[in-house]
């Protein structure tokens, strides 16, 4: 039996966002997974009990078999545990070598004094070796791949003597071949006695790695999951299981003729060209293995930085950059990956019909009596909602019936292009079904669909709506 690293018994979080009861139990060398409900609750207090943020007010906690207080597990923390995400520093100027030396917690003993000496040495070098990062410190850690960026975090966590790493979403951001390629690099940790959290939302990938998934629902840990049990067994604790479908509404054939959405040369800095067209009733994929064209597009239609040179033609028209903000909401649909976080297209405080009401009716003109368009939009919002839940705050709604209310909001509103930015990241794999048939109800109303995200081809692999796949193609391969 490995030797226990921490143990937290019944143990009382205080976040921001309010109070958690969470029990966290890992031993030294092993790997568990952590599976969430709602990701902007459960899953950030979660997190934030490593980052310092989420602080321990009540329960019992042992480090190395050693009972400690509040004061003794936040310090124990603070110099042994570190996560390790997508988010990596924007300066142009931070090397590898700054990363793993400068960039210390520098009240941990063995990291006040960081020696270079130590970054050449025999160990250091085998180690880099064996996790494939061939590169010289000097390499800008904006240059690095997002693959050698998470292979850089491991070892960095290896170099400094953590003994707890906390992995959040890999998932999200790597392809699956390079997802076998870091989990090996974490197996070289494992295999020194360092314990690793998962913390995940695709369970194939958490089965295959996790000695253990905890579950957590309703801001606690609800279950503790062992490999004998995976399968369906989680979705039946999170209450996922044959849940409610979506609604299926008249097909519309997809259209020849005259795009939709008509890109020629589009060129934006650090990026290639863009030459593509979009039809309507197509659903339209293009792929982004590391963030920066997501990122620049998202800054094209949501803030203030578009294309330096080419076309962009949206119904027959020519557009500026400057000339999105008008349409944007209108003509122009923007789902981003989580639609109910800050800045998304959601209203949490407002009712379910008030967020339909507010963008349709704009739409509608002013010459048609507004009551009349509210009872209309109720009547046709109640095909697929209660009524009882479209008249209380979205705050009050599960995130999946959030997630499908946010697209069913695009599918009322009917834009002639529907951009939807990483839709399938960070989300339970049990809600890809959901989104794939919203997606398609999109494309049949007539919009073109325009996907931009790091991969779908597993996605693909997994869905039975053949219509998706029929009106699935490539922008690039």
């Amino acid at each position: 039996m490995k030797e226990e690293l921490i143990r937290i018994e019944h143990g009382y979080f205080h976040s921001e966002s309010g109070q958690y009861q969470f029990d966290v139990s890992i031993a030294h060398g092993e790997c568990i997974g952590v599976y969430v409900d709602e990701h902007l609750t459960s899953g950030t207090a979660y997190l934030d009990i490593f980052k310092g943020k989420t602080v321990f007010t009540d329960g019992r906690a042992f480090c190395c078999g050693q009972r400690i207080g509040a004061t003794g597990l936040e310090r124990w923390i603070r110099q042994n545990a570190i996560v390790v995400d997508k988010s990596r520093f924007a300066s142009k100027e931070l090397t590898m070598r700054d990363f793993v030396l400068a960039l210390v917690r520098t009240n941990h003993l063995r990291q006040r004094f960081p020696s270079t000496e130590r970054l050449t040495s025999l160990a250091a070098t085998d180690m880099l070796h064996r996790m494939g990062l061939n590169l010289p410190w000097s390499t800008r850690l904006i240059d690095l791949s997002m693959l050698d960026y998470y292979r850089l975090s491991i070892f960095r966590a290896w170099f400094n003597g953590y003994k707890l790493l906390v992995l959040d979403r890999l998932t999200e951001t790597l392809r699956r071949q390079d997802l076998a390629k870091l989990m090996d690099c974490v197996q070289l940790l494992l295999r020194h006695g360092t314990a690793v959290f998962l913390f995940d939302m695709d369970e194939a990938f958490m089965f295959r790695y996790a000695s253990r998934i905890d579950v957590i629902r309703d801001r606690r840990t609800f279950f503790r999951l062992y490999p004998e049990e995976y399968g369906p067994r989680l979705f039946e604790l999170l209450g996922w299981e044959g849940g409610r479908g979506v609604k299926r509404f008249e097909h519309t054939a997809m259209t020849e003729g005259a795009p939709v959405l008509s890109v020629r040369d589009l060129h934006f800095p650090a990026l290639p060209p863009m030459t593509f067209d979009i039809r309507r009733g197509e659903i339209a994929f293009l792929r982004d293995e590391n963030y920066n064209t997501g990122r620049r597009l998202h800054e094209c239609f949501l803030g203030d930085r578009g294309w330096t040179s080419g076309f962009f033609r949206l119904n027959g028209r020519l557009y500026q950059p400057g000339d999105l903000g008008r349409v944007i909401g209108s003509e122009i649909g923007i789902q981003i990956e989580r639609p109910d976080r800050p800045g998304g297209v959601l209203f949490d405080n407002m009712t379910a019909l008030d967020n339909l009401c507010t963008s349709l009716i704009p739409k509608a003109g002013q010459h048609i009596i507004r009551k009349k368009i509210v009872s209309n939009i109720l009547s046709e919002a109640l095909r697929w909602f209660p009524k009882e839940m479209l008249l209380q705050p979205l705050s009050s709604w599960s995130y999946p019936e959030r997630l499908r209310f946010s697209y069913y909001r695009w599918y009322l509103l009917n834009p002639r292009l529907l951009i939807c930015f990483f839709p399938f990241a960070g989300q339970e794999s049990t809600h890809h079904k959901m989104i794939i048939d919203l997606l398609v109800l999109c494309a049949q109303r007539g919009m073109a669909v325009w996907i931009i995200s790091s991969g779908i081809d597993a996605i693909c692999e997994k869905t039975d709506n053949e219509e998706f796949l029929r009106r699935l193609h490539y922008l690039n391969k």
